[in-house]
């Protein structure tokens, strides 16, 4: 990523990346270094956002939290990779079968030219030996070319077969894209694409779409306490509870860290507010539980804040007001849901 900051402000920046290392307790590496000098740079407002709502609840930023950040905003996003990789695989293939072809091409013209030359030596006088003879040639000139066209049919299978792989390559590569590792569910740019499709859909349709903003509360102190393994185990639950109280069109998706988004096309705010409340009743009223050791850690539970679009608007307006309606529940007790102010 590129920097416009003259020297004094950049001072400033590394300066302040150095200090937030220090006081949140990590190591001076330079993932986490250039974590923070995004941050401060203000350049990245996603990236900025996802720092502030890591520390909602007050809590320390992890390394395991910090790696994912990095991780997801500065390492070579997995469909570029597949698709670097698989481009330069197809291009070879696809090289091969051309070399293959103009060897057909030539050895095609080959065998024309030998037919031709047969063929004017039939229109003289021969003995039987000679005719022979020709037939012999005619007949190994046959074979060979017959060989090698199955040599070739046998080498463009393969060929065939490896661009397919390619395919099933990139397809697999573009879900993995699109799907959070941990919860199963669409991740972050799955969400945007949906978001996008769905305002277009509503403006063409003239039907109302609604956002909901989900956070799970306190995450990072049940985290810290019960360890990183239980609090992977919630995320999953939390991310199938919501898919069990959406339907159709729907879509869930984790948003970072432990904010989840649910989009609800074809929904006015009301009847969102009301998936909310089921969404929000259903994840507090789980247990969780280690089965294993036969114990338990209690129950979580979650502020949603909800909005709905306005057509026209930036889709970036909608987040932000779903995202506001969010901290208002934080701001009044938690555990609950929130609409949008009018």
């Amino acid at each position: 990523m590129a920097y416009s900051d003259d020297f004094e402000r950049a001072s400033s920046l590394a300066q302040r990346a150095v200090e937030r290392m220090q006081t949140e307790g990590l190591a001076p590496i330079p993932e986490n270094f250039t974590l923070f000098y995004a941050y401060y740079s203000g350049q990245f407002p996603d990236l900025t956002r996802a720092v502030d709502i890591a520390r909602r609840d007050g809590a320390s930023l992890s390394q395991a939290h910090c790696d994912e950040l990095f991780k997801r905003f500065f390492t070579l996003d997995a469909e570029a990779q597949a698709i670097r990789e698989t481009s330069e695989r197809a291009r070879m293939a696809l090289g091969k079968i051309l070399e293959m072809l103009n060897s057909v091409g030539t050895e095609t013209n080959r065998y024309g030219n030998a037919l031709a030359g047969f063929q004017g030596e039939l229109e003289q006088p021969m003995s039987l030996e000679d005719l022979r003879a020709m037939v012999a040639a005619i007949a190994a000139e046959t074979t060979a070319i017959v060989e090698r066209q199955t040599r070739l049919q046998t080498q463009l299978l393969d060929s065939s077969q490896q661009l397919a792989e390619m395919r099933v390559s990139l397809d697999s590569a573009r879900r993995e894209a699109m799907t959070d590792g941990l919860t199963g569910i669409a991740n972050r740019k799955a969400f945007d694409l949906a978001l996008a499709t769905a305002a277009q859909e509503a403006a063409a349709d003239g039907l109302p779409l609604s956002l909901l903003m989900v956070d799970i509360d306190h995450f990072k102190k049940f985290n810290d306490t019960h360890g990183h393994l239980v609090g992977d185990h919630v995320l999953r639950l939390v991310a199938k509870v919501l898919t069990e109280c959406i339907k159709g069109r729907d879509t869930a998706a984790r948003f970072g860290g432990e904010e989840f988004a649910i989009l609800l096309p074809r929904t006015e705010l009301e009847n969102a507010l009301k998936v909310a409340e089921q969404i929000r009743t259903s994840v507090g009223s789980r247990q969780i539980v280690n089965k294993g050791r036969n114990v338990s850690y209690g129950n979580v539970t979650l502020s949603i804040g909800a909005a709905q679009h306005r057509i026209g608007e930036p889709l970036a307006d909608t987040v932000r007001r779903a995202d506001a309606a969010l901290y208002a529940a934080k701001r009044n007790g938690r555990n609950r849901v929130q609409g949008e102010e009018a």
